[in-house]
């Protein structure tokens, strides 16, 4: 834990979540207590300062497992993803908890907002695969028995109509069963990038053409020896860079593919990361240790640091 907290700060008895101020970071970070299903548990969001130090607990009661895809919409509430019980949360800036919502029977996981007042949703999952390393298990679909998702984009209107679908091309990632699991808008508003996480391409899908463009970029196979050469999260920061966890490093990229900057960071497992303000900062989360650390993306110095709990933060987000 970063001094001055424990685990038993980020577990009251009731919620405490304040309203929001700029700066605040938030954090999907569910209290796994099911020992016959490792993402399963109570939800759970955590409200830190720019720095790092807790501010508030949201206990979420209708979500079954890891809560993901944390992202403010342009009036400024907080929305986030069970992609397991199919449920979206949605967070009022005086942080007030609105009733959950299933747009549709889909494992989404995230959401992007365009200028026209639409909006995404898009699949986590596509395919039928299982996790074989994991005790969990996807639901399938009602639908379509033999699946778990389909790794579509829906797109949505002002009054949430289901305006029209796009199937974009995914990788699967090292389960098989990844669609587009972690997702960003580029700086024309309308080029959606993504990973299928732990899988090794930076995609690209135009929503305005509804078009699968080329990818951005793919990772080498990692040398003999080395962590995997894996993607997980994908963050757009001010102008035209992008940042990404890779695993072992945080990487900024420009939107033609060129590399900027990458800042080691100590271990494996770092998969979530937020643009902090101005665009100077990040933040990072590991998912084996349950780290976060603040860096500068200046020089990639850890300016503050908590640690929360292994395997259960699955989205970050700073409120600007």
């Amino acid at each position: 834990m970063s001094e001055g907290q424990s685990a038993n700060d980020f577990a009251p008895a009731e919620s405490t979540l304040q309203p929001f101020a700029r700066g605040d970071v938030f954090i999907g970070a569910t209290l796994l207590n099911d020992p016959d299903d490792d993402h399963a548990g109570r939800g759970r969001i955590l409200q830190f300062d720019a720095d790092l130090k807790l501010r508030g607990v949201l206990w979420i009661e209708d979500t079954t497992h890891l809560i993901g895809g944390l992202t403010f919409g342009p009036d400024n509430t907080l929305w986030a993803f069970d992609n397991f019980a199919w449920l979206v949360v949605r967070v009022k800036p005086d942080g007030r908890l609105l009733p959950t919502k299933k747009f549709a029977d889909r494992p989404f996981g995230s959401v992007q907002f365009l200028d026209d007042g639409h909006f995404v949703l898009i699949e986590y999952l596509k395919g039928s695969a299982q996790p074989e390393q994991l005790t969990t298990r996807y639901p399938y679909l009602p639908d379509d028995p033999a699946s778990v998702g389909h790794g579509e984009i829906y797109e949505y209107d002002a009054g949430e109509n289901l305006v029209r679908k796009f199937v974009p091309e995914v990788h699967g990632g090292v389960s098989g069963s990844m669609g587009a699991t972690h997702t960003t808008l580029a700086s024309d508003g309308h080029t959606l990038v993504y990973t299928s996480e732990t899988g090794p391409r930076l995609m690209r899908f135009d929503l305005r053409a509804g078009a699968q463009l080329s990818d951005l970029m793919t990772l080498p196979e990692a040398p003999p020896g080395a962590p995997p050469a894996m993607m997980f999260d994908v963050e757009h920061l001010e102008d035209d860079r992008l940042v990404l966890p890779l695993g072992t490093r945080v990487t900024v990229l420009r939107e033609s593919g060129e590399e900027v900057a990458s800042f080691p960071l100590e271990g494996f497992g770092w998969a979530l990361v937020a643009p902090g303000l101005n665009g100077e900062t990040a933040y990072a989360a590991n998912w084996f240790t349950g780290e976060v650390v603040k860096l500068s993306l200046a020089d990639g110095d850890i300016l503050a640091r908590v640690t929360i709990a292994p395997k259960c933060l699955a989205g970050i987000v700073q409120f600007h």
